[in-house]
């Protein structure tokens, strides 16, 4: 015999008042339970102005810094120009007449070089967006947070690419796509394709560390990684305009300095 929800005609529920009286209880208490909000996690205090840490992270030689992850693991041609210009470059310094460089030549230096502070940065941290502010040169790096990387043929090719990021637990993480091809991070060749992946956390509450993996399969056999790290300082960062350069470039790329114009400054 089928059992039915209705209750028969004329069937009546009877409840004592004690047990109206929880059920009430219960009812009162389930409606008045606070509603548990998500606790946003707290974003990591990047501000202010750093410089490199230690203060002779450059080693013997400031002109020639060692490389900040060890030697390159280049793929072939790359690995053999690579070489080639080492010497090249050797050669050129022997002589006294340095090969032209970005810098030489008034030019950004791009990513990742902007990080590593040859001169100090100042980071601005506001919504939506995470500034650098690099005093050599007065570069900007702009890092654009909680957004999506546009498509590989949405990018315009500069100098310190687009960079995405967001804040995830104590590190403010960003990958940065779009660097132009003619920019060199100690001389590094690089692709369209190359990715550099970051990740910028505290390691006191002075300092801070940039966690940096580059990835480029067409010239890298393996993902390049090395870490900046920066000391917090109370300088504050100044102008600094790369004008009337007194580099005078040779025929074959070589450099001298070219005081003939000074005295008309």
């Amino acid at each position: 015999m089928p059992i039915s929800s209705t209750p028969p005609k004329g069937f009546q529920v009877r409840v004592s008042a004690s047990n109206l009286a929880i059920i009430a209880f219960l009812i009162t208490a389930g409606c008045s339970r606070p509603v548990e909000k998500p606790v946003s996690p707290k974003i990591p205090d990047l501000s202010g102005t750093w410089v490199r840490y230690p203060e002779n992270w450059y080693g013997a030689d400031p002109d020639h810094p060692p490389l900040p992850g060890g030697a390159f693991n280049l793929k072939q041609p790359y690995a053999s120009q690579y070489q080639a210009l080492k010497k090249r470059e050797a050669a050129a310094d022997a002589a006294g007449r340095p090969l032209l460089n970005a810098s030489a030549q008034c030019l950004p230096e791009g990513m990742p070089t902007i990080m590593g502070a040859i001169y100090p940065i100042q980071i601005l941290q506001t919504p939506g967006q995470v500034t650098v502010l690099a005093e050599f040169l007065t570069q900007t790096r702009r890092i654009l947070l909680d957004t999506k990387m546009p498509a590989p043929d949405d990018i315009a090719p500069t100098y310190n690419g687009t960079a995405v990021g967001h804040y995830e637990g104590d590190a403010l993480v960003v990958e940065t796509r779009g660097v132009r091809n003619d920019v060199r991070f100690y001389d590094l060749p690089h692709s369209q394709d190359m990715i550099i992946r970051e990740q910028i956390r505290h390691s006191a509450p002075d300092r801070i560390v940039d966690e940096v993996t580059i990835t480029d399969p067409k010239t890298l056999n393996k993902p390049y990684k090395f870490t900046f790290e920066y000391k917090k300082t109370d300088y504050k960062i100044q102008e600094y305009i790369c004008e009337k350069n007194e580099i005078k470039v040779d025929p074959d790329g070589g450099t001298e300095v070219d005081l003939s114009n000074v005295a008309n400054k």
